[in-house]
């Protein structure tokens, strides 16, 4: 049986994140056909990278889980890097007006593009983590023992170092989304590597080509993940003793959260509650009565919640693909989206089987919308969400896909020429 890798930030059942979440789908649909080793840092919490597991080889769900130590850096040093990379692309590329002549003058000065720019770059992503040259070394010295590499999520460490070692035998997964960092002109040495292209979306290809043209001269194709319908538990009471939603996902600033709870903590609805699943990053903690914070919980109990709810709240501005968009379709709920998130809007779209906000005006206005669906409007938006999935997220269309990557890749390739 080949043997492949899949190169993620974090992996495990404890993890929640859609990169971190994608990875284990996909592992765990891959094993029948590889033998899959999963390369990973020791981190369970997003962006501290904390060495919470073991370092060294466990078996999880019979895949095989490498994690390597992250090496801790001062935390200063990538923030400072960070911040002027994405202003000096920012207030480069925003226009002048009558009304930010000034502002934005004195920014661009501050952030002017220095003569070192390239050498940032390569020290932002070499302190920003999870900084795991172990792994690195490894990828280095095994990789004739691999078939294939599956990279997932453009920015991050091992992404970037691990492709520059696998090259032509890897498949990324770039999980790009329309923010300030796609951009950097350091990218692009990086999105020439791989071997292949796997997109989630026909938005995200497009994006990733109008950001970083020398990927259109490599082959590609759009997998996305695939979704077996949740079977929920038969006859169970509503966990909330009221009319709610839910969130699921980071609870952070930049998910959206906060711009979330502004929203609906306006709104006038004392009987409605917010339920928000997941674990929390956010500095402040926010106390308000219809708001609910459950924290972490199993597949089990969010499914419970997913079940009973109204309709699910996306208010990322930014997503890749957002599987839990899909799974709430999937289970025939409503979905309310950030409809400046292009492939949020496209879902939308292209399912019916939602709706989408662009300020607080618009947020109230369609959760009022969803409350007063009638009981045909319901059933038709659950089966256009439904038949969605069903006809864009099969696993069988999906791992032909990445069958067809992998052979595509592990072929002697200079023998090809």
């Amino acid at each position: 049986m080949d043997k492949i890798a899949i190169v993620v930030q974090r992996y495990g059942k404890e993890v929640s994140g859609g990169a971190e979440e994608h990875a284990r789908m996909l592992a765990e649909r891959l094993k029948a056909r590889y033998g899959v080793d999963v390369l990973t840092s020791r981190a369970l919490n997003f962006p501290v990278w904390d060495n919470y597991y073991p370092a060294g080889e466990e078996v999880l769900d019979g895949i095989r889980v490498l994690r390597f130590t992250h090496e801790r850096v001062n935390p200063k040093t990538p923030r400072w890097l960070g911040r002027y990379l994405r202003g000096n692309w920012k207030y480069y590329h925003t226009g002048y007006t009558f009304a930010n002549i000034i502002t934005l003058s004195l920014r661009r000065l501050r952030y002017r593009r220095r003569k070192d720019h390239d050498r940032i770059f390569e020290d932002w992503i070499e302190n920003d983590g999870p900084v795991c040259k172990g792994m690195i070394s490894y990828i280095e010295q095994e990789k004739d023992r691999y078939k294939a590499f599956i990279f997932l999520n453009y920015p991050f460490y091992p992404t970037y170092f691990g492709l520059q070692k696998a090259s032509g035998k890897s498949i990324l997964i770039p999980l790009a989304h329309d923010e300030p960092m796609l951009y950097l002109s350091g990218y692009n040495k990086m999105f020439a590597l791989p071997g292949f292209i796997m997109y989630n979306t026909e938005s995200e290809k497009h994006l990733v080509e109008s950001a970083h043209p020398i990927t259109r001269t490599i082959r590609s194709d759009i997998a996305g993940v695939g979704f077996d319908r949740p079977v929920p538990a038969e006859n169970t009471e509503s966990p909330i003793g009221s009319p709610y939603f839910v969130y699921i996902g980071r609870i952070d600033i930049g998910k959206g959260c906060l711009e979330l709870i502004d929203y609906f903590s306006k709104m006038n609805k004392p009987e409605v509650k917010l339920v928000m699943i997941g674990k929390n990053y956010m500095d402040n903690p926010v106390e308000h009565d219809n708001i609910i914070f459950t924290g972490f919980v199993d597949e089990a109990e969010k499914l419970d919640y997913l079940q009973h709810c109204e309709g699910l709240i996306i208010p990322s501005r930014y997503e890749s693909l957002s599987m839990v968009t899909l799974e709430a379709m999937s289970v025939g709920k409503p979905v309310l989206a950030n409809g400046r998130c292009e492939v949020l809007r496209h879902h939308i779209e292209q399912s019916q089987a939602g709706f989408v906000y662009y300020d607080g005006k618009d947020f109230a206005g369609q959760v009022n919308r969803i409350l007063n669906l009638s009981d045909r409007d319901r059933q038709v938006i659950a089966q256009n969400g439904r038949s969605y999935v069903e006809r864009n997220y099969q696993w069988e269309s999906i791992l032909k896909k990445f069958d067809a990557a992998i052979d595509y890749v592990g072929m002697d390739r200079e023998a090809s020429l």
